[in-house]
């Protein structure tokens, strides 16, 4: 009986949550124009501010937890070790809610790469991670723009090119 009590408190312990510190960055690419400095070229990397996103635990298709991102694209809480994915809330949204939302439409400038690259878009975790009691509790993501698009997804610029 003991050692049945003691392995149990054995797996609580291993399983209690612990503080974690999540960083959501935006990398924006130099996209033309005047000649850049140095600094300039290597793009520009910001605070994803206000973001929503979705923790989900790998293996599992419901959304575990829901994270509210600060000014700063921080999230400080309590996280189990464990192996998660991460999903911006725009993927939750249907197809129409997309569409509608970022101007999903073919231009003159712009080509829609159609509904099902969206569909396959909110399929697609935005970030996969570990978290491990013995690892950093501070993790940084990143997420990359492209110029003239942004973060919209499944849209290409095709218009004219900055010289």
């Amino acid at each position: 009986m003991k050692t049945t009590l003691f392995i149990l408190s054995l797996f609580l312990f291993s399983c209690t949550a612990q503080k974690v510190s999540l960083a959501f960055r935006i990398k924006t690419p130099y996209c033309g124009g005047a000649k850049p400095t140095p600094e300039m070229a290597a793009g520009r990397q910001e605070a994803y501010s206000n973001l929503k996103v979705a923790l989900v635990k790998e293996g599992e298709t419901k959304v575990f937890k829901w994270l509210n991102l600060d000014a700063d694209g921080m999230w400080f809480g309590d996280l189990a070790p464990g192996n998660y994915l991460i999903f911006q809330e725009d993927k939750f949204l249907s197809t129409e809610e997309l569409i509608k939302k970022h101007n999903l439409t073919n231009s003159e400038f712009y080509r829609f790469n159609g509904v099902d690259c969206l569909e396959n878009w909110k399929k697609e975790a935005d970030f996969k991670f570990s978290f491990d009691k013995n690892l950093s509790n501070v993790s940084e993501f990143v997420f990359k723009a492209k110029c003239q698009v942004g973060l919209r997804p499944c849209i290409d610029y095709i218009g004219p090119k900055v010289q």
